[in-house]
């Protein structure tokens, strides 16, 4: 590329917030140009990991159906409406209130609006459930109404062509180097890096869509915790929080849960950056239904606090603080009907016996049966009800289980290597309702916007399931319209 070029908008990141924000500038009728750091075969930052659900307002199945590619049956299946105030209410549920509740307003406002835009620029949408098989439920759930047809990887090929049929140009393996700033602060244009060298563009507007920091060791140990250090990334290597660096070098303001992340426990010969091909196989979430031992053969924490879907972050934080950031869990016979089918990817070690177990493990044989046995002793025998939570409890013991505690004395047992993952950081910059950065005194950096998950202050303690791409949809196309229009 020619040095100096100049843009309106320059969008950095190339996953589902930023082709939003530069299909939307480029609908504006700005000159738009994309970075993006990555291959192109590996666009898309953690786009392509999700099943591309979208959590947004809707009126059931009747309203939906019109998303849905012409001749679509859906036969006699129904799907209640998923209202405002279910929406707010699950985002104060899962964040325990400390949502920016601006932000989760105009996430929750502007959905429905967003997903028929989305529409109307090229997005194929399906059902999140296949209804066309015997044993789909006769009522859908009703809280991710629509999936990007394809999923993640067909979300990133259809953005991808509406951004081009805009006649937008996309540079692959193009890396953000620094921000240019103008004499009064303002965005002036933006340093980039490819195989030729350093290049100088000049543009009026930058929308910083390029992800968290998870894949960045340094940043992780910082901010998370020397745990963290070794963690495998479930998503994008090339989320390095570049956004994050340059915005906070020109004074931006931080939001959210820095210390906080997306992870999960995971297979312990899961690869240390995501693959496509394994990434939703590796998962390792039935833990509720046995217990977890460290190394030296010793439980470490509540298995049973909750369902698996609201503590699978906590659990996977707790194996990372154990030796070796590792951990087994060990299940028997009654156990073994309701495993996740993900666990059916691994090869657990088996065996007759716990003093056997523990030899095929490497740990004290006498630790892991008194671990066993002390557990046995204070749990009952009964058979699982994964579904329900049973109050079936141990009293004396530390820790203790809260659900589930059901005896592991049906053999052959069985126990799965896992070790913890990262998926995304929670922890981000500060915007206004326009998508703006905020800088350190609470005002706009003229100029500079960001959406997606580099955008602080929505996600707090967990995620809420398909409102990640969500909001990412949003504050895209809302930081491109504004760009489009922004004057210096």
């Amino acid at each position: 590329m020619d040095k100096d070029i100049n843009f309106d908008v320059v969008v950095v990141g190339a996953g589902n917030a930023a082709l939003c924000a530069a299909a939307a500038a480029a609908e504006s009728h700005a000159k738009v140009l994309v970075l993006e750091k990555s291959p192109k075969n590996l666009q898309g930052g953690n786009c392509p990991y999700t099943g591309a659900g979208f959590r947004f307002t809707h009126d059931g199945i009747d309203d939906i159906k019109s998303l849905l590619p012409q001749g679509t049956d859906v036969g006699d299946f129904q799907m209640s409406p998923y209202t405002a105030e279910d929406f707010r209410n699950h985002f104060m549920e899962a964040t325990y209130g400390d949502t920016d509740k601006d932000l989760a307003n105009i996430v929750i406002s502007k959905s429905r609006e967003t997903i028929d835009w989305m529409h109307s620029i090229g997005v194929q949408w399906e059902l999140p459930v296949n209804v066309n098989l015997e044993n789909a439920p006769s009522v859908i759930p009703n809280q991710v109404g629509l999936s990007a047809y394809e999923s993640g990887p067909g979300l990133v090929r259809m953005l991808t062509k509406a951004v081009n049929n805009q006649s937008t140009l996309i540079l692959y393996e193009t890396k953000m180097v620094s921000l240019i700033m103008g004499e009064f602060g303002q965005i002036k244009g933006i340093t980039m890096q490819d195989r030729e060298g350093l290049n100088s563009i000049s543009c009026k507007a930058v929308v910083l869509a390029c992800g968290g920091f998870e894949a960045n060791p340094e940043m992780r140990i910082k901010y998370l915790g020397t745990k963290w250090e070794n963690a495998k990334v479930r998503g994008s290597r090339y989320n390095t929080g570049d956004g994050h660096r340059v915005a906070l070098a020109v004074g931006a303001a931080i939001n959210g849960q820095w210390t906080g992340c997306h992870g999960t426990p995971i297979d312990l010969s899961a690869p240390k950056m995501g693959d496509l091909a394994l990434t939703d196989a590796m998962p390792r979430r039935s833990y509720n239904l046995g217990i977890m031992v460290n190394l030296d053969g010793n439980r470490f924490t509540d298995e049973g606090t909750g369902f698996a879907e609201q503590t699978f972050v906590q659990i996977g934080s707790d194996i990372l603080a154990q030796k070796r950031n590792r951990a087994f869990q060990i299940f028997d016979q009654r156990a073994l009907s309701h495993l996740e089918p993900r666990y059916g990817g691994s090869t657990p070690f088996k065996a007759n016996s716990m003093k056997e177990l523990a030899n095929l493990l490497g740990i004290n044989p006498e630790v892991l049966c008194t671990t066993v046995d002390r557990f046995n002793s204070e749990a009952q025998d009964a058979e699982y009800l994964p579904r329900t939570l049973d109050g079936r409890s141990t009293g004396n013991i530390v820790p203790s289980k809260s659900n589930w505690a059901i005896k592991i004395d049906k053999p052959p047992f069985l126990a799965y290597g896992v070790t913890g993952s990262i998926t995304y950081t929670y922890g981000g910059l500060k915007i206004d309702e326009h998508a703006r950065v905020i800088d350190t005194e609470d005002r706009p950096i003229f100029g500079l916007y960001a959406a997606g998950e580099i955008v602080g202050g929505i996600f707090y303690h967990n995620s809420l399931r398909a409102a990640g791409l969500m909001h990412g949809s949003v504050f895209g196309r809302i930081a491109g319209v504004h760009a489009a229009g922004y004057k210096k």
